[in-house]
């Protein structure tokens, strides 16, 4: 037994020192020396536990073990024993080269200096060092603290502190530290430490934060406001970067921004001054007002308050906009000189400071003038064009330079949270973190991540509705206009659906994962029928087989006989050519204009209806409603198939329901009794979640799917329809 525990001690350890001289043989009973102690000296390097032993006699250490020269007595070879026992138990594996014992498993480490080293200590002569010292408190969690102020009056000094109690970790210990996660480990001068894990996330969410900023390397002191909402980290302000922060949440108090214009109505100014204060302060911001408030010439009232003349502006929108926005600063802005970028005439060949008005495809094709062009405005109306960040004008939206960047928008958030992330990726660059983190948040929490965009992103948004703002606006009435089946639409219905349910099953949100176009086009074919059978391709059906259509004409007999003007919108635009059809048969002298994506010239067929003196109709798709018409000579509005999001569906309504309007509009959504129609617009009444918490609207098309389990409770034809 001696010789298997001995074999793990070195050879020489089993001789003693040749200055330990061998005592009289009358001192010990056998006639040995009397045996020296054993001391062991503990340390910790790297993330190892270690101990050196050496002979010690009285108060002097003789030598180490291992380098002794005469063979140990039967006294000293018990201890030896004993020690390799010990050693051997607590898991020490003997190291040659270093002449020490070594400790790895950092859980070994924990169990033994908490265990096993008091009973070591009743044994042996035991030296610890500080190292060791920290090695019994345990585990240690290292806080982290960001302490943030301003330099040069603009960017963003920001220090990160680890801290181990009252000592602060150096650069090569938080390297470390990140570089283990939040496993813990053993780190000399420290002990054994860890990190929190939502800390740890919350400092390397910064570093990727970082990755969507300027080029330059400065960080922008927005940034403060992505500093974790969670409160994961604490946060030190200093004295100037605070009182920026205040100014940034303050709003501008009324009247504080001088020459404001006279054609500005009150919120309108207060728009401006708005605008102007975040100028004021480096950040820039989303203009969301709701449709119809004029926020067109909000941002010419800033061209005129805050002109930079010095300096040439960019102003992006829909090509279909680029004439409104020529008359508008014709009219508010008449000193301005505008150009329009296309081939051939570009920055390089106009250098000049003017408002330069560029289409989104046109901003796209000069893609590679924009890095060596530098704008004092940047604005993207209609924003929600660069909700996509994977598109390539989106791409060419991000790398213009501007001192100031706008966002015009009445529908921030169509369709999913990622359409936000997107134009806050052009604004303030960083402020959301990266595009995987944002959309691993929504993933986490759905919930959590709306509050935080609510937290972060109120400094920099204004958003005013009609009814908030536009007192004087006459009101809007809202209404559902049941609509039967006929026997032919009954039939094809019924048909549709069948086959649908045979050949996607049930299951609603497995078909929305596996087969999304399959599921999409059974939708797309019932919504055809409950409007007009005669769309789907096999069919060639006179008018009276839709009972839409026979609603519609119904109705119009009694509106447009009073001289009222009617725009009637629709996605589809086989219906709206139905729609005339029909107008034409029944009313063959009425004033009817058309407007779909592919019109060329828009303002003409609007000015017609606008100056029409008596009744008029205007054919719209959904598409082509969402941008630059003004409608507001009308005052009956025909949904003739209900948009499924509502945002969309609302700021088709407010070309209409806009400033300048005089009379109670009136909107009808014609929606077919029994079907899918009546029991999505049951739900979009229901479940106007995200963009309510966000904004003030609704959400997607995908998200109403998300509501029914079973394929059938959405699609199936009811038994009965309502009466």
């Amino acid at each position: 037994m001696a010789d298997e525990i001995t074999s793990c001690l070195p050879r020489s350890a089993f001789v003693v020192p040749m200055s330990i001289k061998p005592p009289a043989r009358d001192q010990g009973v056998s006639g040995e020396r009397k045996a020296p102690d054993l001391l062991l000296s503990f340390t910790a390097i790297g993330s190892e536990l270690i101990f050196f032993a050496y002979w010690k006699q009285g108060k002097n250490r003789i030598s180490a073990l291992g380098s002794a020269t005469v063979r140990p007595t039967t006294a000293e070879c018990a201890k030896l024993i004993a020690l390799a026992s010990y050693a051997r138990k607590a898991h020490f594996r003997y190291n040659q080269a270093m002449r020490a014992y070594v400790l790895q498993s950092l859980a070994d480490i924990s169990d033994f200096l908490r265990d096993l080293l008091p009973r070591w200590e009743k044994k042996f002569i035991i030296e610890a060092d500080c190292k060791v010292e920290a090695l019994k408190v345990g585990v240690r969690t290292i806080e982290i603290e960001a302490v943030a102020d301003k330099y040069n009056g603009t960017g963003l000094n920001l220090r990160w502190v680890f801290r181990a109690g009252e000592k602060l970790l150096t650069d090569e210990q938080a390297a470390m530290l990140l570089k283990h996660g939040c496993t813990p480990f053993l780190m000399p001068d420290l002990g054994i430490v860890t990190m929190a894990p939502e800390k740890r996330e919350s400092f390397l969410q910064w570093r990727r934060n970082l990755e969507e900023t300027q080029d330059d390397g400065s960080l922008p002191p927005y940034l403060i406001f992505s500093l974790f909402n969670n409160n994961r980290i604490k946060v030190t302000l200093g004295n100037e970067i605070e009182a920026w922060r205040q100014k940034v949440l303050t709003p501008p108090p009324p009247a504080s921004t001088p020459l404001l214009a006279d054609f500005l109505r009150p919120y309108q100014r207060r728009g401006v001054e708005w605008m102007n204060h975040l100028a004021e302060i480096n950040c820039h911001g989303l203009l969301a007002d709701e449709m119809g408030l004029g926020k067109t010439v909000q941002v010419i009232g800033l061209f005129k308050v805050r002109p930079l003349a010095e300096m040439r502006h960019l102003v992006v929108c829909p090509a279909s906009v680029l004439p409104v926005w020529r008359e508008e600063i014709a009219r508010f802005y008449p000193e301005a000189k505008v150009d329009t970028l296309k081939m051939g005439n570009d920055f390089t060949t106009n250098p000049a400071p003017v408002i330069w008005l560029a289409s989104y495809t046109q901003l796209r094709k000069h893609r590679e003038l924009l890095d060596g062009t530098q704008f004092g405005y940047a604005v993207l109306d209609e924003g929600q064009f660069i909700k996509n960040p994977d598109a390539k004008v989106t791409q060419a939206c991000f790398v213009a330079k501007a001192r100031h960047r706008i966002v015009m928008t009445g529908t921030p958030l169509e369709n999913r949270q990622l359409d936000l992330w997107s134009i806050f990726r052009y604004l303030l660059p960083g402020l959301l973190g990266s595009r995987a983190s944002f959309e691993a948040a929504l993933v986490q929490s759905r919930e959590k991540m709306v509050f935080r965009l609510q937290q972060q992103l109120a400094p920099f948004i204004l958003r005013r509705t009609k009814k908030e703002v536009a007192t004087e606006l006459p009101p809007k009435v809202d209404m559902d206009l049941l609509c039967s089946l006929t026997d032919v639409q009954r039939a094809e219905y019924a048909r549709v659906c069948a086959e649908g349910l045979q050949r996607l099953g049930e299951n609603t949100g497995g078909r929305l994962r596996q087969k999304s176009f399959g599921f999409l086009a059974l939708l797309t074919r019932l919504r055809q029928v409950c409007c007009d059978p005669n769309m789907l391709p096999w069919l060639n059906l006179p008018l009276h087989d839709s009972g839409k259509l026979q609603m519609l004409i119904e109705k119009l007999a009694e509106v447009l006989g009073s001289g009222h003007k009617v725009v009637i919108f629709s996605q589809f635009v086989a219906l709206l050519d139905r729609v005339r059809n029909a107008l034409e048969t029944h009313y063959p002298s009425l004033p009817c204009y058309k407007i779909t994506g592919v019109t060329i010239d828009r303002q003409k067929p609007v000015q017609q209806f606008q100056t029409a003196q008596s009744a008029a109709v205007m054919l719209v798709s959904l598409k082509a409603a969402g941008i630059g018409i003004t409608l507001h000579a009308a005052d009956y509005v025909f949904l003739l198939d209900p948009w499924w999001n509502p945002a969309v569906e609302e700021q088709a309504i407010d070309r209409v329901h806009r400033i300048g309007q005089r009379k109670t509009v009136f909107v009808y959504r014609m929606v077919t009794v029994g079907t899918i129609e009546e029991r999505i617009q049951a739900l979009k009444t229901n479940k106007k979640v995200l963009f309510d918490q966000v904004f003030g609207h609704a959400t997607s098309d995908f998200e109403w799917m998300k509501n029914f389990n079973l394929l059938q409770n959405l699609v199936q034809l009811a038994v009965q329809e309502p009466g």
